[in-house]
């Protein structure tokens, strides 16, 4: 008798447990279809007719406000998931329209933290025996399994002292569905690429230039480094980079145009339901359906995260300077957007300054400090630089349109605004003496502004 009521109760919460699996399914598509009907009728709405005022009512009502700026980390795996092929970090800017991929190079080596690490060789026994601070990025999110997106976004924000808004874990798979699915990609291959390696079914077979890249040959394209007599990139990963970040420009402008997402919104929902891991609901999308419109994807500015290449027993490492890439990642993530016609110079006699020798010339600071104090500066501290040495000289200053008066005393300068690392100093304005520049002696006041770049402006 037990077992017979026990079983109608199991009857009856499995009817009820189905029955709200029905409802929330019936609801979550509806959902979907009426987020995708605003989205389609908002993008392909005319501007100058009052037809569809309605929907850009709803759409500007719904879709909560976009920061200024948006920080989100891409990365792509084989099916195994064995290898991370691709890594970057895309930054929207929505005052200017901007968007700026800056690729991060999978030999670039790290130190991976013991909390990280743990869990890294639970998922993984095999590497217990290998070091921690000995490993490649590309080790991340490949031991990391369902952490490993977690794990390699926390591992970024600190090294580039930023915040990442959401992450994408793309596989191969939907990389390949996605762009035979909008009709292919436009690209001129740089070069002869061929390759095969039957242990990871890999064979590579592009000829060089512009052709129609269908989504098996381009992952080709971004999966290659060298054929099999070891000829390839002449400057190995980083030029792989450039060819990726071109490769991705192409089709960035291909996937987010107004007609491929009209003409293929089945795919996008597949390849954002099946192959992709991501924190980006649909929620978000409805908040960024306005600035698809306004993106210039072609002046997309690409990036790679400052480094060197090193061989450390035998293997191949890229290697970053902490405070050089955090000083890269304000200038590209973080700092405020100003208008050219709406920044405000100021002069730097009141400001207290201290110069610092990266140079290999022993004196140079005291040298810069007298050029200073006898122009009429304050210059309250000299020394030597702890930094990693630079060719050109960096003038650290917490606000555009500061320092600009002090680069007509050198040859080669560059105003760094950042001030989380002005706070760090201890003083209003900090002059890092770089390796290839040299003091002027003779100034003329109508170099006063000349040199600020246009990267000061974004």
């Amino acid at each position: 008798m037990k077992n017979k009521r026990k079983n109608k109760k199991q009857k009856k919460k499995s009817l009820v447990k189905r029955f709200f699996k029905i409802v929330f399914s019936i609801l979550t598509v509806y959902f979907i279809g009426v987020v995708g009907f605003f989205v389609y009728a908002y993008m392909t709405n005319d501007p100058s007719s009052n037809n569809n005022s309605f929907v850009n009512k709803v759409v500007n009502k719904v879709a909560p406000q976009v920061p200024e700026r948006t920080v989100a980390l891409i990365a792509c795996t084989d099916e195994e998931e064995g290898r991370t092929d691709g890594i970057m970090l895309v930054d929207y800017n929505s005052v200017n329209n901007q968007i700026s991929v800056v690729s991060i190079p999978r030999d670039t080596k790290v130190s991976i933290p013991p909390d990280m690490w743990e869990i890294m060789v639970q998922n993984e026994p095999l590497i217990a025996n290998d070091n921690p601070s000995f490993k490649k990025i590309n080790a991340i999110p490949n031991y990391g399994r369902e952490q490993g997106m977690e794990f390699l976004e926390r591992y970024l924000e600190d090294l580039l002292d930023i915040e990442i808004d959401y992450y994408a874990h793309f596989k191969f798979e939907g990389f390949r569905y996605i762009i035979d699915s909008v009709g292919g990609i436009e690209f001129d291959v740089p070069m002869r690429m061929k390759y095969s390696d039957p242990t990871q079914d890999l064979y590579i077979d592009l000829q060089p230039g512009m052709q129609l890249l269908d989504g098996d040959k381009a992952e080709q394209l971004l999966r290659f480094r060298k054929d099999n007599y070891n000829r390839g990139y002449s400057r190995g990963d980083l030029e792989r980079v450039e060819v990726q970040q071109e490769f991705i420009k192409a089709f960035f402008e291909k996937i987010v145009s107004v007609d491929s997402i009209i003409s293929n919104p089945k795919a996008y929902f597949t390849t954002l339901t099946q192959y992709v891991d991501t924190n980006f609901g649909i929620s978000d999308a409805l908040k960024y359906v306005n600035e698809v419109k306004e993106v210039d994807v072609a002046n997309t500015q690409t990036y790679t995260l400052p480094c060197t290449t090193e061989t450390i027993s035998s293997i191949s490492f890229v290697i970053v300077d902490e405070q050089e890439v955090k000083d890269f990642a304000y200038e590209v993530f973080k700092k405020p957007t100003v208008a050219p016609e709406d920044i405000v110079y100021e002069d730097s006699f009141d400001k207290s300054i201290q110069v610092l020798n990266g140079s290999y010339t022993t004196g140079l600071a005291g040298k810069t400090r007298d050029l200073l104090q006898n122009n009429g500066y304050i210059v309250g501290n000299i020394g030597d630089s702890l930094d990693t040495k630079s060719k050109e000289t960096k003038i650290y200053v917490s606000n555009i349109g500061q320092g600009n008066d002090l680069q007509k005393f050198f040859t080669n300068s560059k105003i760094v605004v950042n001030p989380q690392r002005v706070e760090e100093f201890d003083y209003d304005i900090t002059i890092v003496l770089g390796t290839e520049d040299e003091l002027k002696e003779n100034i003329t006041e109508s170099s006063e502004n000349s040199s600020i770049s246009s990267d000061d402006t974004n």
